[in-house]
Parts: C-alpha cells; structure tokens; sequence
C-alpha cells in the first residue's frame, strides 16, 4: 500500500496551496453571501470529507472479497456506517443560517451537508475520547 502514502502528500500539498492561497492571492470583491475567496476552499473542503466518506464504505468491501471468511463482520460494520451517516444526515437542519453581511445562507445541500459532517466530526471526536479512557483504564486495572 506504497501508494496511499503518495495520494495523502497530494491531497495535503493541495490542501495547504489552498490555505497559502488565503494570504497569498489578492483578494476579490464579495460575491453574495459568501466570500469568493473562500467559497472554493470550501469546495475542496467538500470533495476531501466526500473521499473519506466513500474510502469508509469501499475499505469494507474490499475486506468482503479479499477475505470471505470475515464476510459477516465487514457487513455488520458497513451497515453501521451507512446507518450512522444516515442517522447524522436525517439530524441535519436546512434552516437558514445568518451570516455577517446581514444576509443569510439558504443552500439546503450546502447546510445539510455542512451540519452533516460536522454531527460526524463531533461523533467520531467522542468515540475517540471514549476509546483513550478506556484504553487508560483498562491499562491501569492490568
């Protein structure tokens, strides 16, 4: 698996041209209610959580076919995946949000999409908080 290694330096060389390009562009007039410059990062932003999305569902998968035996348990985790991104996706709200220009954000697919993940983030960040705990103390029974 040489080759994951060279598509995550792409993928964080593309991604820190694109925070260079904040200091480093000129900036340009505001277009509606978000800012041009921003508005492609966001983008970019998008397509990378979308890869992750889509590597989390493949990876499982691909383990069913290399590995049959394990068929069952690949399956129980892919359907958890997919009920857990459904789960955070029916919780997501397409309200419009204020912004600062006294507008405000109506996309439904940009707002669903950004709540969406942001429900992920704070999940994933809970398991893993949960995991360290209890890692630390299952380490300090032994």
């Amino acid at each position: 698996m040489k080759w994951v290694k060279y598509v995550e330096y792409v993928l964080f060389a593309i991604t820190i041209v694109c925070l260079a390009s904040l200091f480093f562009l000129p900036k340009v007039a505001h277009m509606g209610d978000m800012h041009a410059d921003c508005e492609w990062i966001l983008w970019w932003l998008y397509g990378i959580v979308a890869i992750g999305i889509v590597a989390a569902l493949l990876s499982p998968i691909k383990n069913m076919i290399t590995n049959p035996k394990a068929a069952l348990k690949t399956l129980i985790g892919l359907v958890v995946a997919v009920a857990v991104i459904g789960g955070c996706y029916a919780l997501s709200s397409a309200a419009p949000v204020p912004n600062s220009a006294g507008g405000f954000f109506e996309d439904a697919f940009e707002l669903k999409f950004t709540d969406t993940v942001l429900y992920l983030a704070y999940l994933v960040l809970g398991v893993s908080i949960l995991s360290i705990l209890a890692g630390s103390f299952k380490s300090a029974i032994k």
